[in-house]
């Protein structure tokens, strides 16, 4: 986030770090110099915080304050931001290589946040503005819905395991395997507890395709995502997921950064004249990393608009199926960067336009 510190009044600037916590936060003030004016732990509540930060706004003509992304961040955020105190995230894995320690305290932890700010070091994590983080908010309520039905399912399966049932059903839960799981005379209390969970799967289905009803609602007119769906194998949820993930696309100066965002791309062991690639680094999005390897599965199944599936096909007879799915997602992404960026919609094989590449060159590089 840019910073709104006019430089006339640098010095009449508080820094703050503020190690976040569920129930208490750890507080350091300084000024630009680096003398400490203030370090206390408050209470993590809006009012006592809300109160602290006032205490300086009459002597201060600018606070500057950083916190890392934790859980309660987003509002925390917020609610300062509406104070005119200028906000800034600190991006914890960076902020751990730049000032990691062997003694590690919240005090000590609020003082180095501090001094990276104040000496304009801070490593900065991306400030997603508040329509992304509602998408982020709304797919991973959808995702733990779908955890949870399966975690049902598994209880039905245990079930099965402890008499001794199998069947050849290919989808237990569909039409035919329902019927066949209500059949059952097991007894008591095997029988309820089968029949509740059943009940539950129902359940979980119905709030699941109510919020997949609610995401259509939502981004069927974005235009991000019109560019998204129109490539194979990507459909509301996960254009939504996607959305979620990157924000403001502009922030990734090409393809293989937003890969490397996902940790899709190969990790590097350089010694000498010897470099080496090893696995993904799986660092970064998580999410994003997912979802983009859902989608390079279901390329096999994308048959109307045929996508990466003979790809994906080519690199599986030679290394396997996830080595496949990992090396079709990061095609994909790369087609999500340079569709997201031209804001055109996927085509096959797209013209080229002034001196922009082929799109077709540019995914299969």
């Amino acid at each position: 986030m840019q910073s709104q510190i006019n430089n006339n009044n640098i010095n009449n600037t508080l820094y703050v770090g503020m190690d976040l916590h569920k129930n208490n936060s750890v507080f350091c003030c300084k000024d630009y110099s680096g003398v400490i004016v203030d370090r206390r732990k408050v209470l993590t509540d809006r009012n006592d915080i809300s109160r602290y930060v006032r205490s300086f706004q009459n002597s201060w003509s600018n606070i500057s304050l950083v916190m890392e992304p934790v859980s309660q961040w987003y509002f925390f955020a917020d609610l300062l931001q509406d104070m005119n105190v200028d906000v800034h995230l600190a991006h914890p894995m960076k902020v751990k290589a730049i000032a990691s320690a062997r003694i590690k305290t919240d005090e000590i932890d609020s003082s180095v946040l501090c001094d990276l700010l104040r000496s304009n070091m801070l490593p900065e994590a991306y400030f997603s503005p508040p329509n992304v983080r509602d998408w982020k908010e709304m797919v991973r309520y959808r995702a733990s819905l779908v955890n949870l039905r399966t975690q049902v399912k598994n209880k039905i399966h245990s079930i099965l395991f402890k008499h001794a049932l199998k069947h050849e059903f290919t989808d237990l839960f569909g039409k035919s395997g329902r019927l066949w799981l209500e059949s059952l005379t097991l007894k008591e209390p095997f029988k309820s507890n089968l029949d509740n969970y059943l009940k539950s799967i129902d359940h979980f289905t119905f709030l699941i395709k109510e919020s997949e009803t609610t995401i259509e609602s939502l981004v069927s007119e974005n235009e991000q995502t019109k560019l998204l769906v129109s490539i194979p194998g990507i459909k509301y949820i996960s254009a939504l997921s996607i959305m979620a993930e990157i924000g403001d696309v502009n922030r990734f100066l090409s393809s293989k950064k937003l890969m490397g965002y996902a940790g899709l791309v190969p990790s590097t062991y350089s010694s000498g004249d010897k470099v080496a690639h090893g696995r993904i680094t799986k660092q970064g999005s998580k999410w994003l990393r997912y979802i983009m390897i859902e989608i390079a599965h279901n390329q096999l199944r994308c048959k109307r608009k045929p996508g990466f599936g003979t790809y994906y096909r080519k690199v599986q007879k030679r290394k396997g199926s996830k080595t496949a799915a990992v090396a079709t997602a990061r095609k994909l992404l790369a087609v999500v960067w340079r569709v997201l960026k031209d804001k055109r919609e996927w085509q096959e094989s797209a013209p080229a336009v002034g001196s922009q590449r082929l799109l077709t060159e540019i995914i299969s590089s």
